[in-house]
């Protein structure tokens, strides 16, 4: 039961991150600015989206896939082993979408911010 609450925690933590830098970078966009979604190796943009899509995008699929391992650890059985093992994946998977997203968004910006795209 506490690796369950501590595992929830986690993901609001993640989620209140995510949803932080979001707002932050929503505010310096128009609504007709063009965010880079998907990056090529030499770091040029190849797909675009628009703001309201683009920023939302990643946020939102972690709050689906977080509801999911939510489900997924109540229908478990509540053996020690598995409630630790559950535990581990649901930190692991919040930390490493947290951290994806915000490298994301920071490339984002700078790339916006060097083609003028921001506000100030």
């Amino acid at each position: 039961m506490l690796f369950s609450l501590v595992g929830d925690a986690l993901w609001i933590i993640a989620l209140s991150i995510m949803a932080s830098a979001t707002r932050m970078a929503w505010g310096r966009m128009t609504p007709e600015t063009k965010v880079p979604l998907q990056f090529a190796l030499n770091g040029k943009p190849t797909l675009r989206l628009k703001r309201n899509l683009a920023l939302l995008l990643i946020p939102t699929a972690a709050f689906f896939l977080g509801l999911a391992l939510v489900a997924f650890n109540r229908n478990a059985a509540a053996s020690l082993e598995q409630s630790v093992i559950l535990f581990g994946v649901r930190a692991t998977a919040a930390a490493l979408i947290a951290v994806g997203h915000l490298r994301w968004l920071k490339a984002a910006l700078e790339l916006l911010e060097s083609e003028g795209a921001l506000k100030s």
